[in-house]
């Protein structure tokens, strides 16, 4: 059975291009809240459905077409809050985040806040990062000396991380909102990450 995964384009700071989009992992749904259908249509991506005010939309003719639902600007739910409430009323809960990055500060902790209610994103690209989801152990190819942290996926994680090909090795490393492993770097062409408890984001340059 195939697993239902979402592909999840927000507002906020994305990457400049998914040159290919084979590297990403499979999805079965894809949607946009607001402005992310800007950036979904700019990379190729034609939404099954988008939700929002479309105040930051560059142009409302980009609904034409696409199945959406129009929400009023003065509410109490973000236009990305309420896309996740759609993906997850669909039995989806698993999903890729394209967007949300840097900009309002206000916005980046309100959309952090959200993984705690509807469960982290497997990846999330933005525009400075790559953020990998890891529950139990996943290896990364990387470039040698390339700069890396792990922090919280979820606002009240509760994490030990292990490393094998970091050049400063984590080992049952506590992981939560005041403990990270910041900018450590790989000394290895593989670099393995374990996991016990909360899940964790492998963070890695765009």
């Amino acid at each position: 059975m195939i697993e239902r995964r979402a592909l999840v384009f927000t507002g906020g700071k994305a990457p400049i291009a998914i040159a290919d989009h084979t590297l990403l992992p499979s999805y079965t749904y894809i949607c946009a809240a607001d402005s992310g259908l800007d950036t979904a249509l700019t990379f190729g991506f034609r939404p099954d459905f988008a939700i929002g005010d479309f105040d930051s939309l560059s142009s409302l003719d980009k609904l034409n077409g696409i199945p959406h639902e129009a929400a009023p600007r003065d509410k109490d739910l973000t236009d990305t809050e309420l896309l996740l409430k759609h993906i997850n009323s669909m039995g989806i809960a698993s999903y890729i985040l394209i967007g949300g990055g840097e900009g309002r500060l206000d916005h980046l902790v309100h959309l952090f806040s959200l993984f705690g209610s509807y469960g982290p994103p497997d990846l999330w690209l933005t525009a400075a990062e790559q953020l990998n989801l890891v529950r139990t152990t996943n290896n990364f190819s990387l470039p040698l000396d390339t700069t890396c942290s792990v922090i919280p996926a979820v606002p009240a994680g509760l994490s030990k991380v292990s490393s094998t090909g970091l050049l400063w090795e984590l080992c049952d490393f506590r992981i939560d909102s005041t403990r990270q492993s910041i900018s450590n770097r790989s000394k290895a062409p593989v670099v393995s990450i374990s996991n016990e408890g909360s899940p964790v984001f492998f963070l890695l340059p765009s």
